[in-house]
């Protein structure tokens, strides 16, 4: 290992951090008194599990079909549940299944709200709002989002396990921030006792589930290295904390023989007839029109004949989730949900066919060269943290370690391709960060076209990300770039403070930030805030997803325009941006 990076990783190394081991020993301990009860939907089904309902759903013929599900109201959320109910009993379809995503305010102490960005989703403070969930009809309810690793773990996960919750999550999300809180070693100690809770309900059955889009893989060029990532995962949950590893995923890996093929390398990695390793499939949003929408009932439609025919195929009872025609826009509406979850009516019936028309070689190809360069992946991670000085047997400081790390260079400094030669090349690049270079490149060109290639020349550009997601942050960075900026990226969660902090240190010329679902109106009045308590004037962008929740509307809807008005340039143009930024 080259010295520079074993520095490196030497300063990501937490110091004064409790054993990760005794935490979750502590938590194993308070396991006892926080019951697992049944949900309404397995006291009224008779069934032992979840996956007990899947697998009985298999053996049928049948696909297990689960809907997100985060409106605008805890009311209208439970309602929506209610209404799950009455569409499987209308069509005897098997969507009985439904995932929670609230607020993201619902990962902080209800005492740490203000002050917050609040996004469009609902609220859950008490014990009883969880509950309502699991009680208001027979349908399966679980949390993923915000719980697991949020400040407010132990909280939420005792509140979920006694509403009954199928699984918990997310693992992956310990790269998430929550703006306005900052101590890092109170969350991450309770998120290893909430990991102890979870390992003394393993052989009750309960799973901790992860989503590798959410956390470090959503930044990865290769699926190769989400493989290799799943498997320290797989590590930490599972032989260091002894809890039980569930995993679902798709939202970024559009491309069916990637996409699939990942699930078959991990359900060979760690799968087994009793317990299947990958829960659900998550429909894709990457390659989504964001015009003519209803042509993304065929992308959707694509995703959900090829997940039905591999589940028969290989005997896997994994959910099929499918996602709105409107998921790359907004937060869809129950209504949209049902109709993308109409298509799989149409394909269990015609799936079957399917069986004797494809050659599943491809897939199985792939699934190995996944697991074999996947493998290496792993070791160079291990070997390198241990050369480095980790004690790879805490869990904690694993954690701490890989939240820490820049994931862009996690990436490129443990890939294989490095151990054949000198340059980071993917062997099975992932759609997105294809997609990004493809979309840098176009925007480049055409700005150089226009004359604007040395417009930035000695301008210095902070960029940021809103919220977890780092695409739109590699996309700005990239061109502003191309276009002869001083780009300084401050990363993904940056909270509005931070970034003009930022500003002041780097004596910046413009900030751009990239937003996510329902965060642009409360963000740009969170800035400009912080703006006029500092008495100053500052350059501020905003692109992305520029909508949110206003009174009156259960739907985001477009705030470009009220942003504007504030002073910010609210635009996904990057002509107006640019003369925004390169004004004198």
């Amino acid at each position: 290992m080259e010295q520079e990076l074993k520095e490196y990783i030497q300063s990501l190394i937490p110091e004064d951090f409790p054993d990760g081991n005794q935490l979750v020993e502590e938590g194993r301990k308070m396991a006892g008194d926080i019951p697992w009860n049944k949900s309404r939907f397995l006291r009224e089904t008779g069934y032992k599990s979840h996956l007990d309902y899947r697998k009985e759903n298999l053996k049928n013929g049948k696909q297990t079909y689960q809907l997100l599900v985060g409106l605008s109201t805890l009311e209208e959320e439970i309602e929506a549940i209610k209404k799950i109910d009455e569409f499987h009993k209308r069509t005897g379809f098997e969507v009985r299944s439904m995932q929670s995503i609230p607020s993201q305010l619902v990962g902080l102490d209800p005492k740490d709200w203000e002050g917050a960005p609040k996004p469009t989703s609902y609220l859950m403070e008490k014990e009883e709002d969880w509950l309502a969930h699991t009680e208001a009809a027979p349908v399966d309810c679980c949390w993923q989002d915000w719980h697991l690793a949020s400040p407010n773990n132990l909280n939420e996960t005792k509140y979920a396990l006694k509403a009954g919750t199928s699984r918990l999550g997310c693992f992956s999300t310990f790269i998430w921030e929550y703006p306005g809180y900052n101590e890092e070693k109170k969350r991450f100690s309770d998120m290893f006792r909430t990991m102890g809770i979870l390992s003394a309900k393993k052989d009750e059955g309960l799973d901790c589930i992860t989503y590798p889009e959410d956390g470090l893989p959503g930044f990865f060029m290769d699926v190769v290295s989400y493989v290799g990532y799943e498997m320290i995962e797989h590590y930490i949950i599972e032989d260091l904390c002894g809890a039980r590893m569930a995993l679902s995923y798709g939202g970024l890996l559009s491309e069916i023989v990637p996409r699939m093929s990942f699930a078959l390398a991990m359900e060979k990695l760690y799968g087994t007839p009793e317990h299947p390793f990958v829960t659900y499939y998550n429909g894709s949003t990457n390659e989504q029109w964001d015009h003519d929408i209803e042509s993304n009932y065929g992308l959707g439609a694509s995703e959900m004949l090829i997940e039905a025919v591999i589940n028969l195929k290989y005997g896997l009872p994994t959910v099929i989730n499918p996602v709105s025609i409107t998921e790359a826009l907004r937060v869809p509406t129950l209504d949209e949900l049902f109709n993308i979850v109409k298509c799989g009516i149409g394909i269990e019936r015609k799936a079957k066919e399917w069986l004797d028309i494809i050659d599943f070689t491809r897939f199985e190809e792939m699934r190995d060269l996944l697991i074999e360069k996947g493998t290496m992946f792993y070791e160079n991670v291990m070997k390198g943290f241990e050369e480095a000085g980790v004690n790879i047997k805490d869990p904690l400081e694993m954690v701490m370690v890989l939240r820490r790390f820049d994931p862009v260079k996690f990436e490129q400094e443990f890939h294989p391709s490095l151990q054949e030669s000198e340059k980071f090349k993917p062997y099975v690049p992932t759609v997105l960060g294809r997609e990004t270079m493809e979309m840098t490149e176009n925007v480049v060109n055409d700005l150089k076209d226009k004359g604007y290639e040395s417009m930035l020349k000695g301008k210095k550009v902070i960029c940021g990300s809103a919220d977890g997601h780092s695409y739109g942050l590699m996309l700005i960075d990239n061109v502003w770039s191309e276009m002869n900026a001083d780009v300084v990226d401050c990363g993904t969660n940056m909270e509005p403070s931070f970034i003009l902090d930022l500003y002041d240190e780097e004596d910046a010329d413009a900030v751009c930030v990239s937003v996510h679902c329902g965060q642009t109106l409360d963000y740009a009045r969170q800035l400009k805030e912080e703006e006029k308590k500092r008495g100053k004037k500052y350059n501020i962008v905003i692109g992305g997803m520029l909508n949110a929740m206003l009174p009156g509307n259960t739907e985001p809807v477009d705030v470009s325009d009220i942003v504007e008005e504030m002073g910010i340039c609210a635009t996904n143009d990057f002509e107006k941006q640019i003369n925004f930024i390169g004004r004198d």
